[in-house]
């Protein structure tokens, strides 16, 4: 029973700090955000930008159906890899912008035909640039 008490009593005590620290919230947003960008940081996650995040569901809506491969001049140049393939790409980071240091950025001539020849235009210039971003802040 005694146990029980304490139990109760240091949750009464912990939520009495609590209520008396929410006032002061609003004061201490600067220093709790470097704690937490510091320690998200150091584990290799980059946080998306405020635009970023708002784009995010259309890097999400690649289908893989190949159109922006045939549609990219450095992509017709070079070898016919599977995995270097515009399409590849699009869905690999779409799916992977949690693990940036996974990430590799291809040789992008930011012309834009890709998003272009796009059928669920997915801003394949801008992913591109979100990928070298995250990528360059990992390491």
């Amino acid at each position: 029973m005694r146990g029980r008490a304490f139990a109760w009593a240091n949750l009464g005590y912990r939520f009495a700090l609590h209520l008396l620290r929410l006032p002061l919230r609003p004061f201490r947003r600067g220093r709790d955000e470097a704690r937490f960008l510091g320690a998200v940081v150091r584990e290799g996650y980059v946080p998306l930008e405020a635009g970023e995040r708002e784009a995010f569901p259309s890097f999400m809506a690649c289908i893989g159906c190949g159109l922006c491969t045939l549609a990219c001049p450095s992509l017709r140049e070079a070898p016919r890899d599977a995995w270097a393939e515009a399409w590849t790409f699009v869905v690999g980071p779409s799916r992977s912008i949690d693990r940036p240091a996974l990430l590799d950025a291809p040789a992008c001539a930011r012309c834009g035909d890709c998003a272009l020849a796009c059928p669920m235009e997915v801003p394949i210039p801008r992913l591109t640039a979100l990928v070298e971003r995250l990528a360059s802040a990992a390491k």
